[in-house]
């Protein structure tokens, strides 16, 4: 199987893939993953996980079932062949910020940038989860990240009078 994705989701989905597959390997098109180190370190263990960066999925071939993959090497432009019975695509994630894309720094994403208070460039305007650039993109920690915003905003509120 390949997981075509290097963020936690790939990486989650891939670990969770190797209960099903003898050889579940992962393909980021930036130079590294920019999952969790956590994660990393958990496929790093498994022996039958390999993780390629630099590498973007060009087409896949087949009509009821897939052929074949022609990845290139973004290093060198180079085409390939990979051959696998399964892809799991896990690439990318549209941040909801709507509300306030033009008034605050995002980065190239369009995820919102934040100090370690979690308050934007917008002084005053806190965000937590799933939207905030650098979040783990887990339910858990966004609930987490939540409540620690609402104790910033009251300390912040305090403070501004």
């Amino acid at each position: 199987m390949l997981v075509v994705g290097g963020g936690n989701s790939g990486l989650e989905e891939a670990l969770f893939l190797t209960k099903f597959a003898s050889q579940v390997d992962i393909v980021e098109y930036q130079f590294q993953v920019n999952a969790s180190q956590i994660l990393q370190d958990k496929v790093a263990e498994i022996p039958n996980m390999q993780v390629t960066d630099n590498h973007a999925v060009r087409e896949i071939r087949g009509e009821n079932h897939i052929e074949a993959m022609i990845v290139e090497d973004l290093m060198t432009g180079k085409l390939q062949e990979w051959n696998y019975d399964g892809v799991f695509v896990f690439i990318g994630m549209m941040p909801n910020n709507d509300l306030v894309q033009d008034q605050v720094d995002v980065n190239w994403n369009g995820f919102i940038i934040t100090d370690k208070t979690l308050m934007t460039s917008r002084p005053g305007l806190f965000v937590a989860g799933d939207v905030r650039a650098g979040s783990t993109k887990q339910a858990a920690s966004a609930a987490g990240e939540g409540a620690t915003a609402a104790l910033i905003m009251r300390e912040y509120l305090t403070e501004v009078g």
